[in-house]
């Protein structure tokens, strides 16, 4: 796993050393905020590399959506279902993206958490679970979330 080294431009080192090395890049980027530039490559080894983004709640996303489902099919696990509820609160969604918010309970729905900028982790430690709203997402509507611990 590799983090704080996956961006976009000329910037981002490990494309071009992945490529050098004639790694086989699985996934390029996610349709996901945060964590748009997270990466996944496959060496000629066989061994895998994650590029985490380098803001801390980015790479935590990019780590619970791409990290533990490799590990799990790695392994041999099955994925869990992921649990639906109504999320309740402010969150700017874009067509084509999917916005992972941190929630906490609130009886039959979770409701958004404040502090989960891309470099901020305030709201993930205080939250239940990570709710991930789909685009077009409307405050109420139920989204899929992503457990602690799970």
């Amino acid at each position: 796993m590799v983090t704080g080294s996956t961006s976009v431009g000329d910037t981002d080192q490990l494309r071009r050393l992945l490529a050098d090395a004639g790694a086989r890049l699985v996934i390029d980027t996610v349709a996901c905020r945060p964590g748009h530039p997270t990466l996944l490559a496959l060496l000629r080894t066989g061994r895998w590399v994650v590029g985490l983004p380098g803001n801390p709640y980015a790479a935590l996303v990019a780590a619970r959506t791409l990290l533990g489902p490799l590990i799990a099919g790695l392994s041999g696990r099955p994925l869990a279902r992921l649990p639906h509820l109504p999320v309740r609160g402010r969150a700017q969604t874009s067509p084509g993206t999917t916005r992972v918010v941190p929630v906490c309970w609130a009886g039959d729905e979770a409701c958004i958490v404040g502090g989960h900028g891309a470099a901020f982790l305030r709201g993930a430690a205080v939250a239940d679970a990570l709710a991930a709203l789909p685009p077009g997402w409307m405050d109420g509507d139920p989204a899929p979330l992503l457990l602690h611990g799970g």
